[in-house]
């Protein structure tokens, strides 16, 4: 079955091109950029090292398109490359999957039922394009937006979920020239619901890690609904399952929330271990990491609980925070700086009452050799230029892991007075280790002039007589209550400036000035 038929685009990219509508930005000096004309926030994505991408909203297009623009920049933010991508009516970003070679954005719209891919090839320029619309059968319809993964050749690979009495999915492959190499649909033969939670793709094996809820007793003063976890393996070529394995062993729940596929065909799994069937947070017990080979046998997990991480972190009641939800620990990442080693960089917070503002701590590292087994954990804390309030500590937050093939340092935010900064350090264990740090925002250009306003000489009395009633009341209440107190300044992050990693060793800082309609980047050393 056809999953995602592919739909034609229309000829608004060469027509927008050969219009000129997209005119390249003018290098103020190495290293800066302004890019006119554009009419609302865009985002900035970091190429691998390789340079950064601008992409935003340009025009209403025809034929039920928008028109996008992109610019694809050097490490140096000279335009590499300029497009106009004709993307469906209300379509939005839904992932961004960079390759060897390409770097592929889609965008999602029409209620879960179409998707654009658009890949871009950094080096040569070339760009593809694809409209795909995912098609019910008689009886199911699409369920909400696709899982889209990259994989090692380029492709890209899609799970969209259906449903009706049940709940199942379709799996699409695409290759790197987006062209649909297999579909197939997955449903359960009785009333069970399948929801695949995460995807990731190696050389043969598609992972899938799936929840299966079903009903016990139904219809009876005992019926309850019962969910379950498993880790299919789905084969790279004809989409036939090469294995189910269950998720639950020796009484334990494992909920995989991280999947990496490694060199030597195995994937590694990581997340929450729970003592029941439940996945509550209460019932948590640690965290694990398990392999799964290509033929579906699974390594012995291994599991590290909440005492032995208290133990790394200094924080005993670690545990206890964590399941009575005044403690948190999202494992934000699982990375390979070998291939097949593994590296779990969580980040531990804590708050004084359940659901209350939370004040950062370390992040901590879990460390996996190439067999599997834990080779050490350690915290990497949080180190500052200069001494933050515990106030302007809690605007700290991770941001990601540069640097995962070579010498891979943490980036995280960090707030000094009314000053964000971008912090960098190592995410080895050492006892030394120091941050650099450089600015993460702009400062804001001022206000073009306005225009001159007619002059109505009965509006200029009224603000008058509003001045100096004001002056008034302000001597009055000086005289009956003293002088005020000054108001406390508090930082406030401003959502038109931001920063994305750049090569190692810097940050890309932008601004937008919508004044302007103006998007102002510039590259700055970490120091």
């Amino acid at each position: 079955m056809t999953t995602f038929p592919q739909r034609p685009l229309g000829g608004l990219l060469t027509l927008a091109l050969a219009a000129g509508l997209l005119l390249p930005g003018r290098a103020q000096a190495q290293q800066q950029l302004s890019i006119k004309g554009v009419p609302g926030q865009p985002q900035l994505l970091p190429i691998e090292g390789k340079g950064y991408m601008a992409l935003y909203r340009s025009e209403a297009g025809e034929d039920g398109h928008d028109l996008y623009a992109v610019r694809v920049l050097d490490p140096e933010l000279k335009v590499k490359y300029q497009y106009a991508l004709p993307v469906p009516v209300g379509a939005v970003p839904l992932a961004t999957l960079p390759g060897k070679a390409t770097y592929t954005l889609a965008f999602h719209s029409r209620g879960g039922a179409g998707l654009a891919l658009y890949s871009f090839n950094t080096q040569t320029g070339a760009q593809l394009g694809r409209e795909l619309e995912a098609l019910p059968d008689t009886r199911r319809a699409p369920a909400g937006a696709p899982l889209v993964v990259g994989t090692p050749t380029d492709g890209v690979c899609l799970v969209q979920p259906y449903r009706n009495d049940t709940t199942g999915y379709a799996i699409t492959v695409l290759d790197a020239n987006l062209k649909p190499e297999w579909s197939q649909m997955y449903f359960p033969k009785d009333l069970r619901q399948h929801v695949p939670l995460k995807v990731a793709v190696s050389k043969d094996v598609i992972t899938l890690v799936l929840s299966d809820t079903y009903v016990v007793n139904r219809n009876l003063k005992t019926q309850r609904t019962i969910t379950d976890f498993s880790v299919l393996g789905i084969d790279r070529a004809s989409g036939r399952v090469l294995y189910r394995t269950p998720t639950r062993r020796d009484g334990l729940t494992m909920l995989p929330e991280q999947l990496l596929p490694l060199a030597d065909g195995r994937v590694a799994t990581t997340g929450l271990y729970f003592n029941s069937r439940a996945t509550r947070v209460d019932s948590a017990q640690g965290v694990f990491l398990t392999t799964y080979k290509p033929d579906g046998s699974a390594a012995a997990p291994v599991l590290t609980s909440w005492a032995d991480l208290g133990k790394s972190l200094n924080d005993p009641s670690l545990g206890p925070r964590i399941q009575s939800r005044r403690g948190y620990l999202p494992l934000h990442e699982l990375i390979t700086t070998t291939g097949n080693d593994a590296k779990l960089i969580g980040e531990y917070s804590t708050s004084v009452q359940p659901g209350g503002a939370s004040q950062p701590g370390p992040f901590v590292v879990l460390n996996f050799d190439a067999t599997g087994k834990p080779s050490g954990i350690y915290p990497v804390a949080r180190t500052f230029k200069a001494g933050s309030s515990a106030d302007e500590l809690r605007y700290s937050h991770y941001r990601n892991v540069v640097g995962k093939q070579a010498e891979p340092y943490l980036l995280y935010t960090g707030v000094e007075g009314q000053q964000e900064y971008a912090y960098a350090t190592v995410l080895a264990n050492v006892p030394t280790r120091t941050a650099v740090r450089a600015a993460s925002s702009l400062e804001k250009l001022p206000d073009p002039p306005a225009p001159p306003q007619p002059t109505n000489e009965l509006q200029q009395g009224i603000d008058l007589f509003r001045k100096n009633l004001n002056t008034t009341a302000e001597v009055v209440n000086k005289f009956v209550y003293g002088e005020a107190p000054p108001q406390p300044v508090y930082f406030r992050q401003d959502p038109l400036t931001g920063f994305v990693a750049a090569t190692p060793g810097k940050v890309l800082l932008y601004r937008y000035e919508p004044g302007r309609k103006m998007l102002r980047l510039q590259t700055v050393a970490l120091q």
